[in-house]
C-alpha cells in the first residue's frame, strides 16, 4: 500500500480533488463521538473569546475540553430519531471538529470522532442520496455524490490512520509489509478488548473509501482493512451492534471465489452477534446476498422484518433509521 506522512494529516478541504469531486458512510453504519448537543453550539462561541484573548496555553486547554463535550454529547446524536435533522447537523459538527484539530492535532478521541463523523456522513447521508438518484435514472448526478463519497472517505481514512499512529508509531511500517506481516503487527499491538473500537473504525474508514474508489477493480490496500477489521472483530465481536461481523459477511459475499454456502455463513454469523437489532445487516443482506442467489421470498422477508421492525435498539435509532430508509426503497 502506498506511503504515509507520519504527521497529521492535512486539513480536508486542501485534499479535495477539486469542484468535480466535492461541492463545498460497507458501516458504515457509523455514527460519530463526533456528534454536539444544540446546547454546545451556544457554549462554543464564548470558550473561543475567553480562550484567544488569555493566550495559546488555555487556547489547547479550551479545545481539549471541548473535545470532551463532543464525546460525552455522542448518544444523542445516535439515539436520534429524524433523519433529515440529523442530516442537516452532521456537517458543521464535521466542520467543528475539523477546527478543534487545527488547535489539538493529536486529540486522540476528536480525532477518532471525526473519522467516525466522515464515514457516518458519507454513509449514511452521501451515498443514501446517490442511491435515490440513481433509482431515478438521474445518473450525472447520482455520479457527482459518489464522488463526493470517495472524498469523505478518503478523509476519514486519513484520520483514522493518523490515530492509529497516535496509538503505534510504527503503523505505516507495518502497512508497507506483506498483509501477512501486517497482520502479526496487529497481534502483537491490539490485544485488548477495547482496542477493538479504533480498529474497527480504521477498518471500516479505510475499505469503505477502498470500495467506493475501486467497487469492482482490485486495489492493494483492500487486503489491509480486511485484516485491519478481522483483527477488531476477534477482540470483541459485539462491539458497535456487531457491525464488524456486517463488515466481514459483505467481504465473504463479494470476495473472489467466494460461495453462497460461505457467504451465507458469515450473514447467519452477522444476524447472531447483532441479535437482529442492527437492522442494516438484514437489509445489506438482502440487498447482496439474497440478489446473488436469486432468492426473493429471502429478500423480501429481511425487508419487511426492518419496515416492520420497533425500536428494537435505541443506542442505534438513527442508524436503524437508515435502514428503514433503504429498506421502503429496495
Amino acid at each position: 500500500p502506498p506511503g504515509g506522512s507520519a504527521g497529521p494529516p492535512r486539513p480536508f478541504a486542501e485534499r479535495r480533488p477539486g469542484p468535480s469531486a466535492l461541492d463545498a458512510p460497507s458501516t458504515w453504519r457509523v455514527f460519530t463521538e463526533a456528534m454536539i448537543a444544540p446546547s454546545l453550539v451556544r457554549v462554543l462561541p464564548l470558550l473561543a473569546i475567553v480562550a484567544f484573548s488569555s493566550g495559546c496555553d488555555l487556547t489547547k486547554l479550551t479545545a481539549n475540553s471541548t473535545a470532551g463535550l463532543f464525546q460525552r454529547a455522542a448518544p444523542a446524536f445516535e439515539q436520534h430519531w429524524d433523519y433529515d435533522l440529523a442530516a442537516d447537523a452532521l456537517p458543521g459538527s464535521i466542520l467543528q471538529l475539523e477546527g478543534i484539530m487545527r488547535v489539538v492535532p493529536d486529540e486522540e478521541q476528536t480525532v477518532l470522532g471525526a473519522a467516525r463523523a466522515y464515514v457516518a456522513y458519507a454513509f449514511g447521508f452521501v451515498e443514501d442520496q446517490a442511491e435515490a438518484l440513481e433509482a431515478e435514472g438521474r445518473t450525472e448526478e447520482a455520479a457527482f455524490q459518489r464522488r463526493r463519497a470517495v472524498a469523505l472517505y478518503r478523509r476519514a481514512r486519513d484520520l483514522a490512520w493518523h490515530r492509529l499512529r497516535l496509538e503505534e508509531s510504527d503503523f505505516d511500517e507495518a502497512r508497507a509489509e506483506s498483509v501477512e506481516d501486517y497482520r502479526a503487527w496487529l497481534e502483537d499491538e491490539f490485544d485488548d478488548a477495547e482496542d477493538a473500537e479504533v480498529l474497527f473504525w480504521a477498518a471500516y474508514a479505510w475499505g469503505s473509501w477502498v470500495n467506493a474508489a475501486s467497487p469492482s477493480a482490485p486495489h492493494p490496500d483492500r487486503a489491509y482493512a480486511i485484516a485491519t477489521m478481522r483483527h477488531s472483530v476477534a477482540l470483541d465481536p459485539a462491539y458497535y451492534g456487531a457491525s464488524g461481523s456486517i463488515f466481514l459477511a459483505f467481504v465473504a459475499t463479494k470476495a473472489p471465489g467466494s460461495t453462497h454456502e460461505r457467504a451465507r455463513a458469515a450473514w447467519d454469523v452477522a444476524l447472531d452477534r447483532s441479535g437482529r437489532t442492527n437492522l442494516l445487516a438484514q437489509v445489506t443482506m438482502a440487498r447482496l446476498h439474497a440478489v446473488d442467489t436469486h432468492d426473493r421470498a429471502l429478500f423480501v422477508a429481511l425487508l419487511q422484518e426492518v419496515l416492520e421492525a420497533e425500536d428494537v435498539a435505541p443506542s442505534m435509532r438513527l442508524s436503524n433509521q437508515i435502514a428503514k430508509r433503504r429498506a421502503g426503497r429496495y
